[in-house]
């Protein structure tokens, strides 16, 4: 992986044609367009990029094109991208790839840089509490399940498949927990710095935040709802911004 990092999260692009979506994919557009004339360095998308994703062998959702065409233009731009997956967006089986040139992880990636161990992960699942989707995960997220799902008419799982990805969205986008949600990912992200990781990067959650200390560092990867979140990562720094700060410091 080619530094330097550019890392966007919960993006949450619907399947709607409307002026706040298309002002939302513009400004994602402007941040991707100077990656690509940047000419170097790796994408990494942190989960729940689209709001819903399932696909079958011979349909996938609906209104993504221009932001799947921008985004392979960017990969044939020599920019690789990585893909974690999300709990709106896990059900990918091989079109991302295939057709971006994309790597899509369903799990955390963990990679090193700069003599840093690094780990990134979509969160989902990691508050104490939240024994409902923990179970739910694991049911959803099963090979079987998946094959059942599969057989039920689009039109209809399509819609079953997007009301489950909300399931955990109690906590995750509500500010009022995030007393529960600080204390709980901090605890994680102790325990990766144990580990022998140094910084640890979380999506999910809707905050934008860099927390250092002692032992490590840990990032939350802010959202694409309101915050239009992008952290990079080289040599010289970590730094996080909205897009617009983003592209008045690369420009």
């Amino acid at each position: 992986m080619e530094a330097p990092f550019y890392i966007i999260s919960d993006n949450h692009f619907m399947m709607e044609d409307n002026s706040e979506e298309r002002d939302r994919r513009k400004k994602l557009f402007s941040v991707l367009n100077l990656i690509k004339k940047n000419g170097e360095g790796t994408l990494i998308i942190g989960g729940d990029f689209f709001d819903f994703w399932f696909e079958t062998k011979h349909i996938i959702p609906n209104g993504y094109n221009n932001l799947i065409t921008k985004l392979t233009e960017l990969s044939l731009s020599g920019i690789n991208i990585h893909y974690l997956a999300g709990n709106h967006d896990y059900w990918d089986f091989g079109y991302l790839e295939k057709t971006i040139g994309l790597t899509f992880h369903r799990g955390d990636l963990n990679f090193q840089f700069d003599n840093q161990n690094i780990l990134i992960t979509h969160g989902d699942g990691l508050l104490k509490a939240d024994y409902g989707y923990k179970i739910l995960k694991k049911i959803i997220r099963h090979p079987i399940f998946i094959k059942l799902f599969k057989l039920i008419p689009p039109k209809i799982s399509f819609k079953i498949a997007n009301k489950l990805s909300r399931s955990s969205s109690e906590y995750n986008h509500n500010d009022k927990f995030i007393d529960i949600v600080m204390r709980d990912i901090y605890d994680y992200a102790f325990k990766q710095w144990q580990n022998k990781i140094n910084i640890v990067m979380v999506g999910h959650y809707h905050q934008q935040k860099i927390i250092n200390n002692d032992m490590g560092t840990l990032i939350f990867l802010g959202d694409w709802l309101s915050k239009f979140s992008v952290t990079t990562l080289n040599k010289d720094e970590i730094w996080q911004g909205n897009w617009e700060e983003f592209i008045k410091k690369l420009t």
